[in-house]
């Protein structure tokens, strides 16, 4: 009874043995009520036809003449006349005689008729038809004639065919019920050697959808988890590759230089070059490092996170102030134009969010190019809008630009000292606090790239 199979056709199975019983005796009753209706008009002119028979022929003998009317009509008679004498005939007549009584008696001399059913008749047994009195005239002597069935001659046809249709009906439903249920369980199975492949790595598993039924519905939902599961896997691929690529490239120029520094041969120059260049890929391997575990820890949903109310142009304004060095190198202008606003969020998480949007658009401005902070309330929300002058982002890059490790120029971020991390973080916790953050950039205009950051002033409750 595991099998989903076997569970399906035995319910289908058990549902028509009780339907097919149920049937049998709802149609038995019926027709037994409809029969002993029939009966009693037939009972009501075979003793007409007795009444007659007896006035056109005339027997001397009252015993002989119901016997040959019992034998003719297949029915048990008695008869109890005026004077109390009786006439019994029929195989049933005995049983008629015992039941008998004054008052039954009574009536059918006082011009009732009498039906008597089991219940009068017999106190055992199985049922029999009912039996039926009344008064009639033989000759010149009035009697009291009771007339009975010795059976029902139709119930035991109707039994017989009914149980010949619903044997037949049971045993084709059957059939049609075992073939119905290979068809029902067959998408299951299906679903079943797909879930098992998905559980084992073969995430290329597509099952048929063809007519939108709850099974189909299902044959979809596990067509996107594959989907799903798919995408994760190249995502887990890229990422360890992009781990790899990231770390060994450092740890490549540290060993190399690291080597170099041994040679008897370099000079003060050189070894200071070197030197200088171990502590930069360090460095790099150390901040790549420290955004892993960042990452790591948003991705936990276990971050600290401890939102409070404050300024959030301030917080633009002394997160521009503490880059001023940078952008002053580079002969940058930094333009600001905020609204005071205040909005409930963790400052501590918000903060590394500019830092790592002002530090791209630094990065990739160039010389004497120029850019802008923008901040103001729309709809219980707060939007800031960094842009810069710098190259933009083709449009093959944008759909990309958030993912993880991902660089439109890696040669070029490596110089930079980027690893491709910055964006994913900011877009991290700029989730987290329930907000967006998109990209709006021309590829080889003036307009540069412009990040749109939208943050709820106060945060949703749970």
């Amino acid at each position: 009874m595991r099998s989903l199979y076997v569970r399906v056709t035995v319910t289908f199975l058990i549902i028509v043995i009780i339907s097919i019983g149920i049937a049998f005796l709802i149609t038995n009753q019926l027709f037994k009520r409809d029969t002993r209706g029939q009966l009693m008009d037939q009972m009501g002119k075979a003793i007409d036809r007795i009444e007659q028979m007896y006035a056109v022929s005339e027997p001397s003998s009252m015993k002989h003449f119901l016997e040959e009317m019992s034998k003719l009509q297949g029915q048990s008679i008695v008869a109890v006349s005026s004077s109390k004498r009786l006439v019994a005939a029929g195989e049933q007549s005995e049983a008629m005689v015992k039941q008998l009584n004054y008052p039954i008696l009574s009536k059918v001399f006082n011009g009732e008729v009498v039906r008597l059913d089991r219940f009068g008749l017999e106190s055992e047994g199985p049922p029999s038809p009912p039996a039926i009195g009344r008064l009639v005239r033989f000759g010149d002597e009035s009697w009291a004639l009771f007339v009975k069935p010795n059976g029902f001659p139709q119930n035991s046809n109707f039994i017989w065919t009914a149980v010949t249709l619903l044997v037949t009906l049971l045993v084709v439903g059957s059939i049609l019920i075992l073939i119905a249920a290979r068809y029902l369980v067959r998408p299951l199975k299906r679903m079943t050697n797909a879930a098992s492949r998905i559980a084992q790595g073969d995430f290329s598993v597509r099952l048929p959808v063809k007519r939108g039924g709850e099974l189909d519905e299902l044959a979809a939902s596990m067509n996107q988890m594959a989907l799903s599961l798919s995408q994760l896997e190249m995502m887990r691929q890229d990422f360890v590759s992009n781990v790899s690529h990231e770390i060994q490239s450092p740890l490549t120029s540290i060993g190399g230089f690291a080597e170099a520094l041994r040679s008897e041969e370099v000079t003060e120059a050189e070894r200071d070059r070197y030197i200088s260049i171990i502590k930069q890929e360090s460095t790099r391997l150390s901040r790549l490092s420290e955004n892993l575990l960042n990452l790591a820890s948003l991705d936990s949903q276990q971050h600290p996170f401890h939102p409070k109310p404050y300024r959030l142009d301030r917080q633009l304004r002394d997160v521009v102030l503490a880059c001023e060095p940078h952008w002053l190198a580079k002969r940058l202008t930094v333009e600001l134009l905020m609204e005071e606003t205040v909005i409930l969020a963790d400052q501590d998480q918000l903060s590394q969010v500019w830092f790592n949007l002002l530090a791209n658009s630094m990065k990739f401005t160039p010389e004497e190019g120029k850019i802008s902070f923008s901040l103001a309330e729309q709809d219980d929300y707060a939007v800031v809008r960094i842009s810069d002058t710098g190259i933009g982002i083709s449009v093959e890059d944008q759909e990309r630009v958030f993912e993880r490790f991902y660089k439109g120029d890696a040669s070029r971020d490596r110089s930079q000292g980027g690893s491709g991390l910055g964006l994913s973080i900011a877009q991290k916790i700029v989730d987290i606090h329930g907000g967006t953050i998109a990209l709006d950039s021309s590829a080889g205009q003036l307009t540069g790239a412009s990040f749109v950051v939208k943050l709820p002033l106060q945060q949703p409750c749970d």
